[in-house]
């Protein structure tokens, strides 16, 4: 099994008597985790999953049927897990009742799928009960047995930027041209068959589309929503316009926004929006979308592009879980239309620039001239050829993903 960087974040025992909530992408490997530290924790027995109806029927029966497996212990903790509970119409009182009856007993993992992250924004009946992790497709450092992240690394970004230009990656070549072939999803990653992965890929699009954004939304027109989610693999790395996918597929904007906005909530999909100093003229502008599932994406440039915007995007969510401190994801469109394709922000101010390129080549004045404008951040050029590390002016550098990853 692999092992996961979350498994570290999310059960560390300073997070208190909060439960914890793990969203993400289905099929993401939310309940592999939390089995993991019911394995750990010699509690097995202690995992239920809401979706069978003798579990159902055992809570109909006794609110805290759970005790009865494993009686409370004086001065010892256990952990349980609760998957899919969030089916159920009435789940965050259930879960909230069973919280204040027996927290100081038992700590809870509750697991599900996107629809749970979707859930717990509405109404405030678990408030201060829980804090929520979300667990992506896997990571670089997860595939090569390295999955710890030392919350030192996001202090400083030149820091972060030289730490990584002497990681050694010996080896990893092999495992990131397999994540970019087979997806980050544990499942056809592991499997190591293009033909698995490929009908893996359509049969999780139709389950997401059919049984989580069908059912669970208001939204009738399935077949538009696909339609949608085709055509972004064409756009990768572009920014999109509403109005003209709108005009091609025969809709209107404020629909096409809403079927959009489901794919994010869905996980199907992420934006990351244009850096503006002025917070208004950047929600003006177009939104960039990327696809958890990079393989869809058939261009090898936009699917590496891809590829890095999510490994950069659960790296970014795991700093934020790790130290509390803000951290997002947007990109950098000039009046002349040339690009960065990312900048990380730090509690929203600029902290580090990352270009992508497939191949490795010179640094782009422009880059630079940003750079200087952000008030002399790093640069740092990503690229998927292996064994490129390399300095090519102050505080800019070319790095071989294969470290700037790990």
């Amino acid at each position: 099994m692999i092992e996961r960087s979350l498994f570290y974040i999310a059960f560390d025992s300073s997070w208190g008597r909060q439960m914890r909530f793990v969203c993400g992408p289905r099929q993401s490997g939310k309940t592999t985790l939390a089995r993991a530290k019911l394995k750990e924790a010699d509690a097995l027995k202690l995992y239920y999953l809401w979706d069978l109806r003798s579990v159902r029927n055992r809570y109909k029966a006794n609110e805290l049927f759970f005790t009865s497996d494993s009686p409370a212990k004086k001065g010892q903790k256990q952990w349980v897990c609760f998957d899919e509970i969030h089916k159920l119409n009435a789940w965050k009182n259930i879960l909230k009742g069973i919280f204040d009856a027996t927290q100081e007993y038992y700590q809870f993992i509750v697991t599900g799928s996107s629809k749970l992250d979707i859930f717990r924004k509405a109404g405030d009946s678990l408030s201060g009960r829980y804090f929520t992790f979300q667990l992506f497709p896997l990571m670089l450092k997860e595939v090569i047995g390295h999955p710890k992240i030392d919350k030192a690394e996001c202090d400083n970004s030149l820091d972060f930027v030289l730490g990584q230009m002497n990681r050694q990656s010996k080896g990893v070549q092999k495992a990131l041209e397999q994540l970019l072939v087979y997806s980050g999803f544990p499942e056809p990653f592991l499997s190591g068959r293009a033909e698995f992965q490929r009908k893996w890929s359509r049969d999780y699009l139709d389950r997401v589309i059919t049984e989580d954004i069908g059912l669970l939304t208001r939204i009738a027109d399935r077949e538009k929503l696909h339609d949608l989610y085709q055509l972004l693999p064409e756009m990768i790395g572009s920014p999109i316009s509403e109005n003209s996918l709108a005009a091609h597929l025969e809709s209107n904007p404020v629909t096409i926004k809403n079927y959009l906005r489901k794919m994010r909530d869905f996980y199907l999909a992420f934006k990351i929006m244009p850096y503006s100093r002025n917070i208004k003229r950047a929600l003006l502008k177009a939104s960039k979308w990327y696809l958890y599932d990079w393989t869809r994406v058939k261009d090898p440039h936009k699917r590496f592009e891809n590829y890095i915007a999510v490994e950069l995007n659960s790296r970014l969510c795991a700093w934020q879980d790790l130290t509390g401190t803000e951290f997002s994801l947007s990109y950098i469109r000039d009046k002349n239309k040339q690009e960065t394709d990312f900048l990380i922000l730090k509690e929203r101010k600029p902290w580090l620039m990352v270009e992508v390129k497939y191949s490795d080549a010179s640094i782009e004045g422009h880059h630079i001239a940003v750079s200087h404008i952000l008030g002399g951040i790093p640069v740092m050029q990503v690229c998927f050829e292996d064994n490129i590390a390399s300095q090519e002016k102050k505080n800019a550098f070319r790095l071989s993903a294969s470290r700037f990853l790990l």
